[in-house]
């Protein structure tokens, strides 16, 4: 085989995919999934268990979704664990972290009628043992709340760090930036909040404005929840080469695309050893 430059492409042959976090499970998030349905926006709601149907005291005393609406509301949407209470998981103490993130992922489970893969730090606050728990509950990633204004793929899914929060000045600056990339490598515009600061700050102009924008333009972008994101990263991460690169094996249950040269791409089937084609580049 020739020298070859294989790049991951998302389902479809796309190079970029786009996905939005909502935390905390508000009655907000209501018009927010409505918005979502109209504009055919996917990704991850996460929720604290112990909160729902209650209007806990934090720095917003917001209303929340009831467990029994959780379902019908979420359907067409990821649901992703938040802690069962919203507890500072830096802070609170291994055995106390471990409680809050399970408890919550067990229940929630239970409404959503499948394994959970994201979370999202309550706070945005994190450290090495909360890490470990919620690989060990069997969670695939976490979402923090630092903004890096960029599209390279997560390094560490357990330091999910967003583009940026949908109230950044620079978000419409950063949707034409990812848009117009004429860049050969994937990227992934990840953007984040909580459906409270839409009435709280009087901007649900803004945030319809900006998910009809990037709706224009679905027919370059994968739209996926965080957790459909990260199973395809995984996915990707998995495939084995001959010695030579001429066969590739996919063990995973997804299909893969990936690009081979600026012109060629391969479609890596599940379970399937895909003879590449020779390229010239």
């Amino acid at each position: 085989m020739g020298k070859r430059y294989d790049t991951l492409l998302f389902p479809g042959g796309l190079k970029k995919a786009f996905t939005i976090s909502y935390d905390d499970g508000a009655k907000q998030d209501i018009r927010l999934l409505a918005l979502c349905d109209k504009y055919r926006i996917k990704g991850t709601f996460n929720l604290n268990y112990g909160d729902l149907g209650q209007r806990p005291e934090r720095k917003y005393a917001v209303e929340i979704i009831r467990k029994e609406d959780v379902s019908e509301l979420y359907k067409n949407q990821e649901i992703g664990g938040h802690g069962l209470y919203h507890s500072d998981l830096s802070t609170i103490g291994e055995p106390l972290a471990i409680y809050e993130i399970i408890e919550d992922k067990r229940n929630l489970e239970k409404i959503a009628e499948k394994p959970l893969r994201m979370f999202a730090y309550p706070y945005g606050t994190f450290n090495d043992d909360a890490k470990k728990i919620l690989k060990a509950a069997g969670y695939k990633g976490a979402r923090t709340v630092r903004s890096t204004h960029g599209f390279n793929l997560p390094e560490d899914t357990f330091e999910l760090d967003p583009s940026c929060h949908h109230n950044d000045p620079e978000l419409f600056k950063l949707a034409e930036e990812f848009v117009n990339s004429q860049d050969r490598r994937p990227q992934l515009f990840y953007v984040w909040g909580h459906s409270y600061e839409f009435d709280r700050d009087d901007n649900w102009d803004v945030i319809e404005e900006f998910l009809y924008y990037m709706d224009e333009h679905r027919d370059e972008i994968w739209f996926a929840g965080n957790g459909e994101i990260l199973a395809y990263l995984e996915a990707y991460k998995r495939l084995e080469y001959s010695a030579d690169g001429s066969m590739i094996y996919n063990p995973s249950a997804l299909d893969v695309e990936i690009a081979t040269s600026l012109t060629a791409k391969e479609l890596l089937k599940s379970g399937q050893v895909t003879r590449i084609k020779e390229t010239v580049l």
